[in-house]
């Protein structure tokens, strides 16, 4: 709780001058209690004990219950009862640390331009550039005076290596001496905020006392937790637990391994590692080395990857290669079926890109891709079936025009959480030619995505893909795809805010080369449906989650209660049986935000399947420490198959 400042005294006694000033009959006395607050025309003031305020009559005022001083009492009287014992005050340091409440998360409703904050000092020079890391527990951007309270808290963030000045200096956009540019600052903000390591960012900038015409930068940075535990459990008794650091030491790299078992393939035990280097030598360039070895399969390889993270990211692409033997079995019985058989195939694929800048958002992108494929084992093939286990070189290329700006909001999904709304356009042609053991096909496609933001509307977004293989006239593995996503803005409602999201997916594959296949399954489809016949070459999902972000401030706690309904329609036409299915899924949940905590965001889901598939659930509770996301980051993509890559 802030106490009652200097300033508020000073408001207060001006307050209390000016009121003596005039007479009894244009004054109104207001009492305000210990556990309450005023509200005077824009300033707040929080008594320490009863308190007598008198004001000139019709004075614009309000006197609310100080919800932060019983949320005070309510972890005094916890530590109170905890600090009987040693277990009960270790898990309270443990899990209370104390964090002072932020800002009104609602207090900016609309979303604005990432470049806006960054305007006024457009042309300016870069004076300077200072880093400040805030405290992994009890810290935060908005406000770097904020301390952990908890003895946890205080040790946690010794024994925490924050991530270093120059790690996070190397995604920087600008350097000094450089002059400001609105757009820059705005996409190097995003682009740290983004990094696996990093909760929070702000760039935040001031003029020079000592040269007017200059600015001095200050980048400030919140970790995220570095480890994290991963713990999946399926069907058929096999289970994985998995340890990741995301922020070795503070350098930005990345450690991850995983150990599976199972009772009913073999080997009955496995593992699954991986490790990344993030930023190589200042290029943006990621590296990560895999190797896995499991009831699943084999693999082993290694990938470089540089993003297209903004228009001043002139050269992009990635390469990958990889030795994979998965053990596999196909779903579907054609009449080259094989079961429990293995595949052992060498590949890699290389592609890279050109960034043409037009102005400060518009480009114009050109990439080239080339994949090849080697198989030593693999199924029975033929001209006609099992395509995807032909031996291949696939060269295809994109040419693509693209206008990508950012919004910069809250409350998408989550309280409190600074999140990047992409808007703008893509257009992209693809074309090419693919080498394989049985002869040669080429290759056409399209995209177009469009996303806009409209303050009575709310977001929209669209995505159109179409694409084809053509051999002697023949159209093969044709595909249409359609993604769609909406959100409408904040709904105010007597303290309570709302948003309605909106999803809708499409996908209609013709002459599809077994055993291609879409699934209902997944994040921005039907979420957590599960069994037999759901995947085919053709389906359609809409589905809708009505969220209600709470006025609710229950001892620091904050609530995002939600119902959601959803349809999924799938259809497979290619076998001996075909089917036609469509399943209906309604439920709800909450998800509970609180800054005093270490996990501060749960999510409680419950899912119900009136017409579950088979093998599948009726009923689905999930709980989980994440909130979920909404937008996946539109940049210029590698040259691909629609659908199928």
């Amino acid at each position: 709780m802030r106490k009652l400042n200097y300033v508020n005294r000073v408001i207060v006694t001006i307050v209390l001058l000016l009121s003596f000033s005039t007479s009894s009959a244009q004054t109104d006395t207001i009492l305000v209690r210990k556990n309450q607050l005023i509200v005077i025309a824009d300033s707040l003031v929080i008594p320490k004990k009863d308190t007598t305020i008198i004001l000139p009559a019709g004075s614009d005022y309000k006197v609310l219950d100080n919800k932060y001083v019983l949320s005070e009492g309510f972890y005094d009287s916890i530590y109170s009862a905890a600090k009987k014992t040693r277990v009960t005050k270790e898990l309270y340091n443990l899990l209370i640390t104390n964090r002072p409440t932020q800002q009104d998360p609602f207090k900016n409703k609309e979303p604005v331009k990432s470049e806006s904050f960054f305007e006024d000092f457009e042309g300016r020079v870069i004076s300077s550039i200072d880093y400040i890391s805030v405290d992994l527990f009890g810290g935060s951007v908005n406000d770097t005076t904020l301390k952990a309270e908890s003895s946890i808290g205080k040790l946690t963030n010794e024994l925490h290596k924050n991530t270093k000045k120059n790690v996070v200096f190397k995604h920087l956009l600008f350097d000094r001496g450089d002059e400001v540019n609105a757009f820059e600052f705005a996409d190097t903000e995003r682009i740290i905020r983004s990094l696996p390591y990093i909760e929070d960012a702000r760039i935040v900038l001031k003029i020079d006392p000592e040269n007017l015409e200059g600015v001095k930068v200050y980048v400030i940075v919140k970790d995220r937790f570095p480890w994290s535990i991963d713990l999946s459990i399926d069907n058929n008794d096999a289970y994985r637990v998995g340890f990741t650091n995301q922020n070795i030491l503070g350098s930005g790299n990345e450690f991850g391994i995983g150990y599976l078992h199972t009772r009913e393939e073999m080997p009955m035990h496995g593992y699954d590692a991986h490790y990344t280097v993030r930023n190589i030598d200042d290029s943006f360039i990621d590296g990560t080395i895999f190797l896995s070895d499991n009831y699943l399969g084999k693999s082993k390889g290694i990938t470089f990857k540089r993003d297209f993270l903004s228009p001043n990211i002139k050269y992009y692409g990635e390469a990958t290669f990889e030795h994979v033997e998965p053990i596999s079995d196909l779903i579907f019985a054609d009449s080259l079926y094989e079961k429990d058989f293995n595949i052992d195939r060498k590949s890699y694929d290389v592609w890279g890109g050109r960034s043409f800048q037009i102005d400060e958002r518009k480009t114009f992108n050109a990439a080239l891709r080339l994949q090849h494929d080697n198989f030593d084992e693999r199924p029975m093939v033929r001209p006609d079936s099992n395509e995807l286990y032909h031996n291949h070189h696939f060269l295809i290329g994109a040419l693509s025009y693209s206008k990508i700006n950012f919004l910069k909001t809250k409350n998408i999904l989550s309280f409190n959480i600074t999140e990047d709304v992409p808007i703008g356009f893509i257009y992209s042609f693809i074309m090419g030619k693919d080498w394989t053991e049985f002869g040669e096909r080429d290759y056409k496609g399209v995209q177009i995505s469009y996303s806009t933001y409209k303050e009575k509307w709310g977001y929209f977004f669209l995505n159109l893909e179409s694409g084809y293989f053509s051999s002697s006239n023949k159209r093969k593995n044709q595909v249409l795809q359609i993604d769609g996503r909406h959100f409408t803005p904040l709904f105010d409602f007597g303290g309570a805010y709302s948003r309605i999201f909106t999803r809708f997916h499409y996908f209609d594959g013709d002459n599809l080369s077994i055993p291609i296949s879409q699934s209902l399954s997944g994040q921005n489809r039907i979420r957590n449906i599960e069994g037999m016949q759901i995947e085919g070459n053709k389906l359609m999902t809409l589905t809708s989650e009505y969220v209600v972000f709470q006025p609710w401030y229950f001892y620091g706690f904050r609530f995002a209660t939600y119902g959601h309904l959803g349809v999924g329609n799938v259809r497979e036409s290619r076998i001996q049986d075909p089917y036609n299915k469509t399943y209906f899924t309604a439920g709800g949940g909450v998800r509970i935000r609180n800054e005093s905590l270490v996990f501060d965001t749960f999510e409680f889901r419950v899912s119900l399947f009136p017409n579950a598939p088979t093998e599948g659930q009726i009923f689905y509770f999930k709980v989980t420490l994440s909130a979920p996301q909404f937008f996946q980051n539109p940049n210029v993509r590698k040259p691909r198959i629609v659908g199928l890559d």
